[in-house]
């Protein structure tokens, strides 16, 4: 069991230098008087985002997703899991140190605050389904029944993630968004 922690302990540090590098190459670019105003999520969206119907919400974020888990699961098909899952992970937490580096930049923290609350609660959801995509995708040789009962745990996730998205994350936009200074 401690070889375990200790392989925990060592992806966290990974995933967290990969944050740290994302935040490092967004500064430096930064630096360089590069306008990175493409990066950052601006809270004029949030009073677009509010005024958007539910069902609206609910369709394009359903497509969306439904297109990403598609090729997520394709690359998992094709490539082993377990390196699909972590150099994904890896770009994406690369991206955000990059996009919160350019959200504090331009915004300040408030900034910061506001892309957190954009990702939150749908996109730990979101990560708990494609890690235990990848768990199940080395189990091959299980049973039918097994399968069967992954598969709908998936779908069942895929649905809660996208149904927090388009409420969840609407109504914390609304209720949340005075007390971060907007």
């Amino acid at each position: 069991m401690p070889y375990e922690s200790e392989k925990l302990k060592s992806r966290v540090f990974y995933y967290l230098c990969m944050v740290l590098a994302g935040c490092i190459l967004a500064n430096i670019v930064l630096r360089c008087d590069r306008n990175l105003q493409v990066f950052i999520l601006p809270f004029t969206d949030s009073s677009r985002l509010a005024g958007v119907s539910v069902q609206q919400t609910l369709f394009y974020v359903l497509l969306q997703r439904t297109k990403q888990v598609a090729v997520v699961y394709l690359l998992y098909k094709v490539f082993p899991p377990k390196a699909v899952f972590s150099i994904g992970m890896s770009a994406l937490l690369f991206l955000f140190g990059f996009v919160i580096s350019c959200q504090m930049f331009y915004l300040g923290l408030s900034g910061v605050w506001f892309l957190l609350l954009c990702l939150f609660p749908h996109y730990l959801i979101y990560l708990g389904m494609l890690y235990y995509l990848a768990a199940e995708a080395r189990k091959v040789g299980e049973d039918k029944n097994k399968k069967r009962m992954a598969a709908m745990i998936l779908i069942l996730t895929f649905f809660v993630g996208i149904l927090s998205e388009s409420i969840l994350s609407k109504i914390f936009l609304k209720n949340f968004l005075q007390y971060i200074g907007m």
